[in-house]
């Protein structure tokens, strides 16, 4: 709307002055706050112009896009001179920071990002967020892999649940030696999990450093 206005001042003004109305045209100063003002919306509507799409999915741009907009608000704040302008770039730079911070702490927008081959880490406002990002996409990739591993033992001697004994400690008495294999089991699984963690960072990492 603003900028259809400033687009059409001069015609807007020519026409109210052939006009009997109390309406008075803008003036000189109200056309540079519409001019300065516009400066500092635009990048906002081109975001929201880029989100709206509906043939691409498009919740891994939100977070860079808006972290995009975070140096293109302080740089035209080095540019507009009026005190309006400023007041309304510092109040949107607020706004951005607080609203950042909310999206980046979301799991399914931040990991979204994460995973997309245009930004990975880069993508984040913040280096810490895209630290726990990556966190928990490890965590959840040692899961995935512990699952396959499990799935893997589970097919390869289908007769092992219907044929073996319940070998749980619930269900078993105590015997001798029992204490120490139970030890060594316990360090077994440990090693397994510290394994199944590692290939899952390592997988991570190599995913989210840029190439």
């Amino acid at each position: 709307m603003l900028q259809r206005m400033y687009n059409l001042r001069e015609a807007v003004g020519a026409a109210l002055a052939g006009l009997h109305t109390d309406i008075t045209p803008l003036t000189s100063h109200q056309l540079r706050l519409i001019s300065e003002s516009l400066q500092v919306v635009s990048p906002f509507n081109d975001a929201a112009v880029e989100l709206s799409e509906e043939r691409r999915v498009s919740g891994s741009k939100v977070i860079p896009l808006l972290a995009m907009l975070h140096p293109t608000l302080e740089d035209d704040m080095g540019t507009i001179q009026m005190e309006e302008s400023k007041a309304m770039a510092e109040g949107l730079k607020k706004q951005l920071r607080d609203k950042l911070y909310n999206l980046q702490a979301m799991s399914i927008m931040s990991l979204a990002t994460l995973l997309d081959p245009r930004f990975k880490k880069i993508g984040f406002f913040s280096p810490n967020k895209a630290q726990e990002a990556e966190r928990r996409l490890t965590a959840e990739c040692a899961t995935v892999i512990r699952h396959r591993a499990s799935s893997s033992s589970s097919s390869s001697n289908p007769s092992s649940s219907s044929t073996q004994p319940d070998t749980s400690e619930a269900s078993q008495p105590v015997e001798k030696g029992d204490k120490l294999w139970r030890r060594l089991d316990h360090t077994v699984m440990q090693r397994r999990t510290q394994s199944e963690t590692a290939d899952a960072t390592v997988e991570v990492h190599t995913w989210g450093n840029p190439t």
